[in-house]
């Protein structure tokens, strides 16, 4: 399962969540779909996920923002609950046009907020908006690591300072992808050859990381932002279109 086309797709996931803080599941999870069984590719992440959750947490230990916390969590967890019955339930067909879906759509909201950040600043969010939208990220977190986008357009809207903003992001993400593993394992997803693979990658996950610490301001956001929703959204175009063949 591991090969260089996998370690390569984690380097350049660790790349994208390093510059973005948020991306890297949505970038990963329709490359290796693309190049093994969709269910495999989201498995193979959840550890990855977890390991830089759990990297980073420690520089934004209790730096959240408790209020939003108490909101967002209990909608988190029932929308985990319910994308990891759907990723078991569903077959690989479906997962897969399920994943190039999301890929598509999330690639399209990231432009689009990049471009119009001042819209989704001025939205007036209320904690009943937070409660709903965090169901459907726990959701697009259990069938494509892709929950951190989605919770941050509504984190985006509230005025925060960066350290909470990324904090409560962070805390979010670890409750999701902790009981994503176990969730996982307890269907039947996550087996324990692919925990091991999920392991091994985290390294090359990590080296991105780290290089893009060191390059991240060699290009500007809308370049990056640009170049890397384009590689998302054929992503998922690809993985749709073999589908349909």
């Amino acid at each position: 399962m591991i090969d260089i086309f996998s370690a390569l797709a984690a380097f350049l996931a660790g790349l994208i969540k390093t510059t973005f803080g948020v991306g890297a599941g949505v970038f990963l999870t329709p490359i290796l779909s693309i190049n093994m069984d969709p269910k495999t590719a989201v498995a193979l992440m959840a550890p990855m996920m977890l390991f830089s959750d759990l990297s980073t947490m420690g520089l934004h230990w209790k730096k959240w923002d408790a209020s939003h916390i108490k909101v967002l969590i209990p909608g988190g967890i029932i929308g985990v609950f319910l994308g990891s019955y759907y990723l078991a339930w569903a077959s690989p067909g479906i997962t897969q046009v399920t994943i190039g879906i999301i890929a598509m759509t999330f690639s399209i909201l990231q432009i689009v907020r990049q471009q119009k950040a001042e819209y989704f600043a001025s939205l007036n969010m209320k904690p009943i908006h937070g409660a709903i939208i965090s169901v459907f990220a726990g959701i697009s977190s259990a069938v494509a690591h892709s929950g951190g986008i989605v919770i941050s357009i509504y984190l985006i809207t509230l005025g925060m300072t960066k350290q909470a903003f990324v904090a409560t992001l962070i805390l979010f993400l670890l409750v999701g992808d902790t009981l994503k593993m176990i969730l996982f394992a307890k269907f039947g997803v996550l087996s324990p050859a692919i925990l091991i693979d999920g392991i091994k990658l985290t390294p090359a996950l990590l080296l991105g990381s780290w290089l893009g610490s060191k390059v991240i301001n060699r290009l500007t956001d809308k370049q990056f932002i640009l170049v890397v929703n384009v590689l998302i959204f054929i992503s998922g175009l690809i993985l749709i279109t073999q589908f349909s063949v």
